[in-house]
C-alpha cells in the first residue's frame, strides 16, 4: 500500500482537467449533504421562509464541522483553487438559490464551505472511492490486508488510511468490523455490501436499520408511561426511561448474539476448512449474488460484468482462479 499510494501521489498522474473537475464534485458534494440535512429535518408543510432558515442553519454547522478538521492544504493553495473554480461553484450556489432564497450572507457562507471543503482533511461522503491491497509481503507468514480511502487530487493526493480495516493476522480480525471473532478464516465484504452481510448474519442490513427505531419506539413508550403516571417522582420517572433504553439495548444485543450463532459462526467454521478453488468459487458466487440483486432493483447497478478471481498463498503466490483470460476448469 505505501508503494502503491507513493504511485499514485505523483502530480503528474493525472490532468489539470482532472483536478479541476475532482475539486468541482468535492464542492457540489459539500452543498449536497447540506440539502440533505435541510430535507431530513424540515416538515413537509415547512414554508420558504423556514427551509431558508434552515439553509443557513446547516451551512453553519458544516462550517463548524469543516472548521475542526485537519488541515490538508494552506487557505492561500484554497483560495488559489477556489478562484480557478469559480465559475462552477458560482454555478451550484446559483442551483440552490432556485430552492432557497439565498442573501448575500449565506452566499459568502456558501464561498466559506467551498474553499474548507477543498483546504481541510476530510473526505467527502459520495466522491471519496475506496483501494483495498491484500495479499503477503516479504516479511508475513499469514495473509495481509490494507484499506485505504481517497479524494483524489486537491492539490496533492488527500486519503484516509483506515487503521481499524488493517488486518495483520487473523486476530485482527476481532477488532475490525466485519463481525468476525478471532478465527483462522474471514470474509471481509466491500464497498456493495448488503448481499454479504445479508448471506452472513441471515438478515437485511437495510432491516436491521429499520429495526434500529424499535429502540426509539421503546424510549418514547417508556417516557408516554412516565408521563401517564403523575404519581411517579422524577427519579422514578428517570428509573422506568432508563429501563426502556436498555430493553431496546438486550434486544439488539441479543438479535446480535443470534446471526453469529446461527449463521456467521457456522459459515466461517466451513470457510476455514475449503480448499483454495472452493474458496474463489465462493467468493464469485457473492459477487455474482451482488450483481444480481442490483441489476434486478431500482438501485444503481455499479456491480457487475465479467468477474475475476485470484487465489494468493504463501507458497504459490498469485494464480487466477477465473477470469477472461483463463481456461475453464474441466467439470
Amino acid at each position: 500500500m505505501d508503494d502503491l499510494l507513493e504511485f499514485i501521489s505523483d502530480a503528474n498522474i493525472c490532468t489539470e482537467d482532472a483536478r479541476r473537475d475532482n475539486a468541482i464534485a468535492v464542492v457540489t458534494d459539500s452543498f449536497s449533504q447540506i440539502c440533505e440535512w435541510v430535507d431530513s429535518v424540515a416538515d413537509d408543510e415547512e414554508d420558504r421562509h423556514s427551509s431558508t432558515k434552515l439553509l443557513k442553519e446547516g451551512v453553519e454547522a458544516y462550517i463548524s464541522i469543516l472548521a475542526e478538521c485537519e488541515e490538508h492544504i494552506s487557505r492561500s493553495q484554497a483560495t488559489k483553487l477556489i478562484s480557478q473554480i469559480r465559475p462552477a461553484v458560482n454555478e451550484a450556489i446559483d442551483d440552490l438559490a432556485q430552492e432557497f432564497r439565498v442573501g448575500k450572507s449565506v452566499r459568502a457562507s456558501l464561498h466559506r464551505v467551498a474553499r474548507l471543503a477543498l483546504e481541510r482533511d476530510r473526505l467527502s461522503r459520495t466522491r471519496s472511492s475506496g483501494v483495498v491491497v491484500a495479499g503477503f509481503g516479504e516479511d508475513e507468514l499469514l495473509p495481509a490486508l490494507v484499506f485505504v480511502e481517497t479524494d483524489g487530487f486537491i492539490e496533492s493526493l488527500r486519503f484516509r488510511l483506515d487503521e481499524t480495516r488493517i488486518i495483520r493476522s487473523v486476530e485482527d480480525t476481532s477488532n475490525s468490523h466485519c463481525g468476525v471473532d478471532s478465527t483462522t478464516a474471514a470474509i471481509i465484504p466491500f464497498a456493495q455490501r448488503e448481499m454479504v452481510g445479508m448471506f452472513m448474519d441471515g438478515v437485511d442490513p437495510e432491516f436491521l436499520d429499520w429495526l434500529a427505531s424499535i429502540e426509539t419506539l421503546l424510549f418514547e413508550f417508556g417516557e408516554e408511561v412516565a408521563d401517564a403516571t403523575g404519581q411517579l417522582d422524577d427519579r422514578q420517572r428517570k428509573a422506568l426511561k432508563e429501563e426502556a433504553k436498555q430493553a431496546a439495548t438486550e434486544f439488539f444485543n441479543r438479535a446480535a448474539q443470534w446471526m453469529k450463532e446461527e449463521h456467521s459462526d457456522p459459515i466461517l467454521g466451513i470457510v476455514e476448512h475449503l480448499p483454495k478453488q472452493e474458496l474463489a468459487d465462493m467468493a464469485e458466487a457473492l459477487v455474482s449474488i451482488t450483481s444480481l440483486k442490483r441489476r434486478v432493483s431500482p438501485d444503481q447497478e455499479d456491480v457487475g460484468g465479467p468477474i475475476d478471481v485470484a487465489a494468493i498463498s504463501k507458497g504459490d503466490g498469485f494464480q487466477w482462479a477465473k477470469g477472461k483470460h483463463v481456461e475453464p476448469r474441466p467439470r
